[in-house]
């Protein structure tokens, strides 16, 4: 069983290069209180920091954790598409990591997990 962190946590955020010969592929979702419709974003560098893509995609209303899953499995996909295959994933969605990490998106009924497992 995963274990996560009860109490909220404040850290430093800094991009860090990934391993030469690798990429890195940093991605984010946010929701509008306003509008209540959601976008993700994010970039891909190389090792030498260079900037090798960047996206935004502006999607309808839906809950935060499938918007993440989203636009990581969007993105997986472009990566795929390119040819990589040695691509360190950033996320600041713990509970996405954590289930990423130890499987646990087989009974999943997002279809994102389910698709980014396979990937992966």
């Amino acid at each position: 069983m995963p274990r996560f962190h009860a109490k909220p946590m404040v850290t430093t955020m800094k991009w860090s290069a990934p391993e030469s010969g690798w990429v890195k592929l940093n991605t984010n979702g946010a929701v509008s209180l306003n509008s209540y419709s959601a976008a993700i974003g994010g970039v891909i560098r190389d090792a030498d920091g260079n900037w090798l893509s960047g996206y935004l995609m502006v999607l309808g209303k839906d809950e935060m954790f499938k918007i993440e899953a989203r636009s990581m499995l969007e993105r997986l996909h472009l990566l795929w598409d390119k040819g990589y295959r040695q691509v360190e994933l950033e996320c600041d969605n713990t509970l996405l990591v954590e289930i990423m990490l130890v499987g646990g998106d087989i009974d999943s009924h997002f279809m994102e997990l389910r698709a980014i497992h396979k990937l992966i």
